[in-house]
């Protein structure tokens, strides 16, 4: 087993068996009371058979919650989440210790994994299929949800269904091809997904099928970053580039595999089939959390999409992400419809 990293202390006593069949999922959390009841019921009716938690820092009773489930074990951590990158140095170490030659999922407690035929086949049932198939990974677009309401009226019941009170996402995204700079071999996974609520409102000028409106804020930046190290220029404002629209939540989980952030790991072969998480930032807590990730500037590029959310709430604090493009979630077979996922002859024959 690999040495945990030093800022994990284990908080649970419970025996962790060694069956490579047993699904395992591995999250982050930080004060997420609101949503781990149907979380953990979400992911228990999918297949997952174990999970491992990293509590960092929670207030709200989330550690104490997940010491009472019998198949949950948590490591706490009083660590910067900024500075183990987004928690991702924390996970590693886990993954190694715990995941190995498992399928494992890495999701946020706002995040749902949906993939084509979900409803009709269960996750073991899919991971045997992706080993057959040899593939090692699933790609999912990273899809946010929101209500119709403006946000601070949305009223999300702890144990519902995160649709009952978010079921909208938007309809339009780009599949585009992504490339490394400056190093190709980094452009892994080899294509994303444009598009969604942040890049509206928060990254408009990046929210395009064409590659230079991305590439030139991170040549900038790479440049502002290069000339401010080397002495010559102080500005310390660079472009922030937009958040990514996608994950890769499900892996065959090998020895020398390992995330590069929260969103991408080294590469690895890709599933045909593409998945989707259903993300669910957007509950009545959403106001509190961008108030504490400005206190903290944690998040990612020192919380700037936060700092953009802010500004529009205080624009607007009946801000609302609904738009004419605003679509409702109805099935794996909705977003296949519209293209969102893909699937595969092979798997769609074997359920």
């Amino acid at each position: 087993m690999a040495t945990l990293h030093p800022e994990l202390v284990r908080r649970d006593e419970r025996r962790i068996g060694t069956g490579r069949d047993e699904i395992r999922l591995f999250a982050v959390i930080r004060d997420e009371m609101l949503r781990l009841p149907y979380f953990l019921e979400y992911y228990r009716q999918l297949g997952v058979a174990r999970f491992f938690f990293i509590d960092n820092l929670s207030i709200d009773g989330s550690g104490e919650y997940l010491l009472e489930q019998p198949d949950c074990h948590v490591f706490f951590t009083s660590g910067s989440y900024g500075r183990s990158r987004a928690g991702v140095h924390w996970l590693n170490s886990l993954l190694d210790g715990y995941g190995e030659s498992h399928w494992i999922v890495l999701a946020d407690a706002d995040e749902l994994l949906v993939y084509p035929q979900r409803e009709q086949a269960n996750l073991p049932r899919f991971c045997a299929w992706l080993d057959r198939s040899g593939s090692a990974a699933v790609y999912a677009l990273l899809l946010d949800m929101y209500s119709t309401l403006p946000i601070r009226d949305v009223n999300y019941h702890r144990g519902a269904d995160f649709r009952t009170a978010s079921n909208y996402h938007d309809d339009t995204y780009f599949l585009v091809r992504r490339y490394g700079f400056p190093n190709p071999s980094s452009a892994f996974p080899p294509f994303e997904h444009i598009g969604g609520p942040r890049l509206r409102l928060c990254f408009s000028e990046q929210n395009a099928r064409s590659v230079w409106p991305r590439l030139k804020v991170k040549l900038a930046r790479r440049a502002l970053t290069a000339t401010r190290r080397a002495g010559l220029f102080k500005q310390h404002k660079t472009p922030t580039v937009a958040t990514q629209a996608f994950k890769v939540p499900l892996v065959k989980w090998r020895k020398g595999n390992g995330f590069v952030n929260s969103h991408r790991l080294n590469p690895v072969k890709l599933s045909p089939v593409t998945a989707a998480l259903l993300h669910f930032k957007y509950f009545q807590d959403f106001g509190q959390r961008v108030r504490d990730a400005l206190a903290t500037g944690e998040h990612y590029a020192g919380s700037a999409e936060y700092r953009r959310y802010a500004e529009l709430l205080e624009k607007d604090p009946n801000l609302s992400l609904a738009y004419a493009g605003s679509v409702p979630f109805s099935s794996s077979k909705g977003l296949l419809d519209r293209g969102l996922i893909r699937t595969d002859l092979s798997w769609t024959s074997s359920v």
